[in-house]
């Protein structure tokens, strides 16, 4: 599994509207203000969080984007998986012939990504969201608006 950046901020973005999503649909500008990522590429990470049925959106001038469900249903798992793809896919080169130490590495592998999909599927987007307001309390965090 590679985590890129289109991974990392549809965590972002999926965490803002968890946050923000309770006065209505989340526009694009202000996810876009609040974390610091181009509109354009919002767009472009939303789609597969909508195929994923993660979030929803809401046409015209009070539009935006709302959680599919709630905010403990979704697991950063969720949220990654549908960005990034399958964790337990394991690619290996093969060279000729097969040989047994490439058998026994891909089961390495293959615990590892298993481990990641476990760790991920625990963390769901409320955990985040009381996170960020445990943090947030001790120390205000300032937004550029």
């Amino acid at each position: 599994m590679k985590l890129s950046t289109k991974g990392r901020y549809a965590a972002r973005i999926m965490h803002c509207i968890a946050r923000l999503q309770a006065d209505g649909p989340v526009p694009k500008k202000r996810i876009a203000e609040q974390e610091g990522i181009s509109t354009d590429y919002i767009e472009q990470i939303i789609v597969p969080l909508k195929n994923a049925g993660l979030v929803v959106s809401t046409r015209g001038l009070r539009g935006g984007f709302a959680l599919a469900k709630g905010a403990g249903d979704i697991s950063l798992y969720d949220v990654l998986s549908a960005t990034e793809g399958d964790f337990n896919r394991v690619e290996m080169l093969m060279e000729g012939e097969s040989r047994s130490d490439e058998r026994v590495m891909q089961g390495i592998w293959q615990g590892a990504f298993q481990e990641l999909q476990h760790y991920f599927a625990g963390i769901s987007l409320e955990k985040l969201v009381d996170d960020y307001a445990r943090l947030t309390d001790v120390e205000p965090i300032m937004f550029n608006i």
